[in-house]
């Protein structure tokens, strides 16, 4: 900013330093708390320091978690944008109306309030704007920036607020080809990047119509900067590296003071989450019928957690989420049992005076009594027995589809409580005020796991009243949750080794801790060859040693003696001899005794990674069983077999021997056994070649599979 003009930075290449001016400084007093202050300022500077850096046209990945503050990240990022000369904003927010409604208001309050008069916004799905006059005025917005000289007051920012719909993108894109941005600074953020944006018609040859208009509305803009935002993102990571969705750099986002994530409720001793019981499945198929008893479990407990606020005099919103399927029926079958049991409850609690409700008030005080092994200062029962009157006069309930032509509109009231009852509406991108009971009988559907994520609206920030949440899963629903949790762990750890540096995105191997039971997302999205690999429960072994690259015998003993050199060893009853290794020593085996060409297939490559993440936990314990095979008993010989392979473990012998596969300690983390064995022809007999193979097995209970890319 010069003498009261703000300036577009060096030029529309980007570079130079940046300036945290007024607008951005507002938006950090006005509308950040302050004890998310620092990590928002940090955060806005890195993410629009990584686009500028990356160059115009650049596509940046912004990673955070479910309900996490991605919003609030991008707003900051925005305001920082108009500090540093950026004429025009695109945020591409949702995909249905009220999403894109909820994302509307919030921008204009919260940018409003960083910087009253510095922002222009146009919202072309609103039927009082026409596109002729956002036209019109993107046209002012453009020649004021265009001239140096423009004071700042009339240097407003234009923030487009779309919907991600082909039409929409398409007559955007026309109207650009009309005002021309080019030679000032745009910027596009594309919020839950990894929905309908990417190509979906790629394995046929085409392209999805969203995704060919976000391109043609990127063309329209040259010298742009593109950023996606989203929780998930598999999907952005898995398509062909020069498609241009295809992120250039990433940024990994960290949760805010008071964040309530996958780790809280799934990794802890405290019993938020609860298992759906095979009853109360069924129950839900037979909508004539009673109510599910865990359905009535959890919104007794809602009440009793609504009731606990009431008492303490400061109204808060309070939320109980039903998601029992993507079925409109069903939805109405739980909204008529909630309205059911809401009204029979409040007709009893009325006519106490008449006949006191015995049975009523004990299932009321059993909810009471298990919010208060997580909230200890819980009011007393009596307390809020007594505001039950008060829980019941305001409580909404609130089917959140299109069965009347629209998804209601929620608008939230710190006095009002609310049950919403939904699928697909409540899935992505809605914000669920003061969420606090999830009932959610749904099964897994096709485990593919940003699905599984973005299902899990009660994350958030909650550490206030983390006490009163609870969480009502179907069975395998909740193994996928546990199951995701270590997935996101070792993929943002992934991301953040490459936000620092260490590697280059476009040039990282994708390689995913991923259960085999899930996805990593829909298959119609993937570009990149990719393979799961189960890592666990079965033995790992080069089968094909003969190879041009295979180590002597001689020297793969050596290199094996070497890095077992602390080893107890032990004769066990059937010549082999055993003890125990450290996991770091267990690596140190495996990459110095095997050949390289063996060492990139995706088995050994995903027993890699699991030694790699066990060595994290336990790295200088010996706690790895190692068995030399026959240690004393010369080379075992080995035929080739019809498919080139050799059939490497012995099997079970007329002297009790239970052969070579059940070698191992079940207990271990991992049992290795060590093998010399000479390959001969099958026939002939003729010799091939002396060889030290190497045999893995990790057990059931350890990590997970692996999903890997292939090829180049």
């Amino acid at each position: 900013m010069i003498n009261g003009i703000l300036t577009p930075g060096n030029d529309a290449a980007g570079g130079g330093d940046l300036v945290v001016g007024d607008t951005f400084t507002g938006f950090l007093q006005e509308v950040v708390n302050d004890d998310a202050r620092d990590s928002v300022r940090a955060s806005a500077i890195n993410v629009l320091e990584g686009a500028l850096s990356a160059g115009p046209n650049s596509t940046g990945l912004v990673v955070g978690r479910v309900q996490s503050g991605k919003t609030l990240s991008y707003e900051g990022v925005i305001a920082l944008a108009r500090d540093n000369g950026f004429s025009l904003v695109i945020v591409i927010s949702g995909i249905s109306n009220p999403l894109l409604a909820q994302g509307e208001r919030r921008l204009k309050g919260d940018l409003g309030s960083a910087d009253k008069d510095g922002w222009l916004f146009a919202v072309p799905n609103d039927k009082q704007q026409s596109l002729q006059q956002i036209e019109q005025a993107l046209q002012n917005v453009q020649a004021n920036w265009s001239k140096a000289s423009t004071p700042k007051a009339y240097k407003q920012t234009a923030v487009v607020v779309l919907l991600k719909h082909h039409g929409g993108i398409l007559n955007l894109t026309g109207l650009f080809d009309r005002v021309d941005f080019s030679g000032q600074r745009v910027l596009i953020i594309d919020d839950e990047a990894d929905q309908a944006s990417l190509n979906t018609l790629a394995k046929k040859g085409k392209q999805s119509a969203t995704y060919g208009n976000l391109l043609a509305l990127r063309d329209s803009l040259p010298g742009h900067y593109y950023l996606q935002y989203t929780a998930t993102p598999q999907a952005p990571l898995l398509i062909a590296i020069d498609d241009a969705l295809s992120p250039d750099f990433v940024r990994v986002l960290k949760p805010g003071i008071g964040y309530t994530g996958g780790d809280r409720y799934f990794g802890s001793a405290d019993n938020f989450v609860k298992t759906i019981g095979a009853e109360d499945l069924a129950a839900a198929d037979h909508p004539n019928g009673p109510p599910p008893e865990g359905l009535r479990q959890a919104m007794l407990e809602f009440l009793i957690g609504v009731a606990h606020v009431v008492t303490t005099g400061k109204p808060k919103t309070r939320s109980m989420l039903v998601h029992p399927s993507r079925q409109k029926d069903a939805h109405a079958d739980f909204v008529r049992w909630i309205t059911g049991m809401k009204k029979d409850w409040q007709d009893k609690y009325e006519h106490q005076g008449e006949v006191f409700p015995n049975k009523l008030q004990r299932e009321f005080r059993d909810a009471w009594e298990e919010l208060a092994t997580t909230l200890p200062d819980i009011a007393t029962f009596e307390e809020c027995w007594d505001a039950l009157d008060i829980v019941f006069r305001n409580l909404n309930i609130v089917e959140v589809n299109t069965r009347q032509g629209q998804t209601p509109v929620i608008n939230w009231i710190p006095t009002q409580s609310y049950i919403l009852v939904g699928g697909q509406a409540i899935d992505r991108g809605f914000t669920v005020e003061g969420l606090t009971i999830t009932y959610m009988p749904r099964g897994p559907g096709t485990r593919t796991a940003d699905t599984v994520q973005q299902r899990a609206r009660f994350f958030g920030y909650k550490a206030s009243y983390l006490g009163l949440c609870r969480v009502y899963l179907e069975p395998d629903v909740r193994d996928d949750f546990e199951m995701y949790v270590e997935h996101e762990k070792d993929m943002l750890a992934a991301l953040r080794n490459i936000e620092a540096g260490n590697e280059s995105l476009k040039e990282w191997k994708r390689q995913f801790l991923l259960d085999n039971k899930m996805k990593a997302t829909r298959a119609s999205v993937i570009s990149i060859p990719m393979i799961h690999v189960k890592a666990k429960d079965r033995w790992i072994a080069d089968t094909k040693p003969v190879r041009d690259d295979a180590p002597s015998l001689a020297s793969a003993r050596a290199h094996a003696i070497d890095a077992l050199t602390e080893v107890d060893w032990r004769e066990t009853p059937f010549g082999h001899r055993a003890g125990y290794a450290t996991l770091t020593d267990a690596l140190e085996l495996l990459v110095q005794t095997s050949p390289e060409s063996w060492l990139a297939e995706p088995n050994v490559q995903a027993l890699l990674l699991n030694l790699s993440k066990l060595q994290d936990d336990e790295p200088t314990e010996a706690v790895v069983r190692v068995v030399w095979m026959r240690s004393d008993g010369g080379l075992a010989q080995r035929q080739v077999t019809s498919d080139g392979g050799v059939q490497l473990f012995q099997g079970r012998s007329a002297s009790g021997y239970y052969g070579d596969r059940d070698e191992f300690d079940p207990a271990a983390p991992l049992t290795i056994q060590l093998h010399e064995v000479e390959v001969v022809e099958r026939g002939t007999k003729h010799p091939l070649g002396e060889y030290l193979l190497t045999a893995w097995r990790i057990p059931e209970e350890s990590l997970a599979g692996w999903l890997i890319e292939v090829g180049t």
